[in-house]
């Protein structure tokens, strides 16, 4: 029997993929306290190499202090992070791997005695106890969050990450932004529109591939599920992706609950959707913990990289147990 197509080679961007599995960010909270990579960080994403992955993104990493959602989590907001960023980078692409990082700004996720300042977001808000209230981002603020997005990904290039991903999701900032729950402005940030709650994540996205510096593929990472219930549509979802396209995102990373769930009330699922919208590179995610669903969502031929959900990583050489099942 031939092997599935999910583990062959292919190239994107001019970079080598080993094949299309891709372990996806999420909070390891295994940096140090300055926000620096550890050596347990650098085995982790060596060992997903190892086993059979071809290509990680680096957990969410802080673009700025005042974007600080942890007191563990790793940092590129100072040229101090670098020197262990780069050997991370190293080790991995030593072992035949892919690497990109995802970038963040925590907004009112966050509190004082993490970020070591009230915390800001598009509107007032306070996540509970463990957070501060935040204050409405202002003119200054908003030039500062985009440039440190701009830093971050340059940083990002200079040390040789293959891919960088904007990270728009997990209401985080940019989510904050989005989103009618956490957005009650008044201004052109505001949520009028589609247009308006975008506008700070369209300004980051231009300003990162307006930069002469930066030449890697960006990618931008959403979530809509949770927008439904506030009336979120198909014309809405086509309008995200236009302006995403218009910006100059190379490839797309939504992350619905689950990869096959129907939406719009309609019967195709997220992945479906977006590819009528675009012709970009889209990452597949979305509970994918089995080789059914992995089998049924590439059967769609829709997805360039599939994100298997986490707890398939604890299973005994998972890597293996896949093959044995896809075969095609």
């Amino acid at each position: 029997m031939k092997p599935h197509p999910v583990f062959k080679s292919f190239d994107r961007f001019g970079v080598s993929f080993k094949n299309h599995l891709l372990c996806s960010p999420f909070i390891e909270n295994q940096a140090d306290r300055k926000g620096m990579v550890t050596p347990a960080l650098i085995r982790h994403y060596v060992s997903m190499i190892q086993q059979g992955v071809g290509a990680v993104i680096v957990e969410s990493a802080y673009v700025s202090q005042q974007g600080r959602s942890n007191l563990h989590q790793l940092g590129i907001s100072e040229e101090e992070h670098l020197p262990g960023l780069s050997k991370l980078v190293k080790a991995v692409k030593n072992e035949g791997g892919v690497i990109g990082i995802s970038l963040t700004h925590a907004g009112a996720k966050t509190s004082e005695f993490i970020c070591g300042e009230q915390p800001v977001s598009p509107s007032v808000y306070n996540f509970g106890r463990d957070f501060d209230t935040s204050r409405e981002f202002d003119i200054g603020d908003r030039e500062e969050i985009i440039l440190h997005f701009v830093h971050a990904a340059e940083r990002a290039e200079e040390i040789g990450m293959d891919l960088i991903e904007i990270h728009g999701t997990d209401q985080h900032l940019l989510d904050q932004c989005f989103s009618l729950k956490f957005n009650n402005r008044d201004d052109e940030y505001g949520p009028s529109s589609l247009e308006d709650r975008m506008r700070l994540p369209m300004e980051i996205v231009h300003a990162v591939k307006q930069r002469d510096s930066i030449s890697r593929p960006i990618c931008y990472q959403f979530s809509i599920h949770e927008k439904l219930e506030d009336g979120f549509n198909a014309n809405e979802l086509e309008q995200l992706i236009k302006m995403l396209e218009k910006n100059g995102i190379d490839f797309f990373h939504p992350m619905p609950p689950h990869i096959l769930n129907r939406i719009f009330d309609q019967e195709e699922n997220l992945l479906e959707w977006i590819s009528r919208f675009t012709k970009k590179p889209i990452i597949a995610e979305g509970n994918i913990k089995s080789p059914l669903v992995l089998k049924d969502v590439s059967i769609l031929r829709l997805a360039d990289w599939y994100a298997m959900e986490r707890s398939i990583y604890a299973r005994p050489q998972w890597f293996q147990f896949l093959k044995r099942k896809l075969v095609s």
